[in-house]
């Protein structure tokens, strides 16, 4: 059990430095590792202003009704996105070392006006500026995410690398959109059919996602931005790449999200 003087602030160095490196943890030192979500998020806050860089939007993972019940989350896990780690379509990402990453096709809510924190908060179609498909990159500093514990995922800012974002496909609340993106989405690797949506507890639902990132800011006091990207969590089956030198890309509605590793 790490010590009840816990220093979020050593976290993010350390989480900080290896992210910069390219370098895998195995696990957090004992006395740096967040026993709480609560100390996880505030590791990260740390983590994320350390980087220096200005905040794009907002990541959320494990957000499937099957996803959360087999973590034991009431609500999924959340993220910030570094500005010049979200990209455009096209874009070719340079990963700092040659790990494993997984890729999470998803879809996104750009946000039209500021959210300020209000408890029970529900999204309105005026909230939403556009909404588009994403590809998240997903690299951990831990060679295993999954087994160092939830608190130091949300340390280690969810595992978020990079963002492709894709143009937009309309403004507001668009129910029939979101789910003809869901039944008809293919992801392709280097030419070949990967994966398509999830379906039933499996999938991700866009705006539960974001009523759940609201009741997020709300609870730790902060407003959330007009302009800010909400990616809102795995779309498609996530799949693993474990070697550069791939192309991906989206098919969905006639039209085409790419970038290449």
């Amino acid at each position: 059990m790490n010590s009840p003087l816990f220093v979020h602030q050593r976290t993010a160095a350390l989480l900080l430095q290896h992210w910069h490196s390219g370098d895998l943890l195995t696990e957090l030192p004992a006395s740096l590792k967040p026993e709480t979500l609560t100390q996880g998020y505030d590791s990260q806050d740390q983590f994320f202003a350390a980087a220096g860089g200005p905040r794009a939007g907002w990541k959320l993972g494990v957000g499937s009704p099957a996803g959360m019940r087999a973590a034991n989350l009431t609500r999924p896990l959340i993220g910030q996105l570094e500005a010049k780690r979200c990209h455009a379509d096209g874009v070719h990402i340079e990963l700092p070392a040659i790990t494993p990453v997984t890729i999470e096709c998803e879809i996104a809510f750009v946000l039209d006006r500021d959210i300020p924190p209000q408890a029970g908060r529900v999204p309105a179609s005026e909230d939403i500026r556009a909404t588009c498909v994403t590809f998240e990159v997903v690299r951990s500093r831990f060679v295993d995410r999954k087994s160092v514990g939830w608190p130091s995922f949300v340390a280690d800012n969810v595992g978020f690398e990079a963002l492709v974002v894709g143009s937009s496909l309309g403004a507001g609340i668009d129910v029939p959109l979101l789910a003809d993106l869901a039944e008809t989405t293919e992801v392709h690797v280097d030419g070949e059919l990967r994966v398509r949506g999830l379906t039933g507890d499996a999938a991700t639902d866009p705006l539960v996602s974001l009523a759940h990132l609201y009741a997020h800011a709300a609870e730790r006091g902060f407003t959330l931005n007009a302009g800010d990207v909400v990616t809102t969590g795995a779309m498609c089956q996530p799949f693993d790449l474990k070697a550069a030198g791939h192309q991906v890309s989206a098919r969905f509605l006639g039209q085409t999200l790419s970038f290449s590793l």
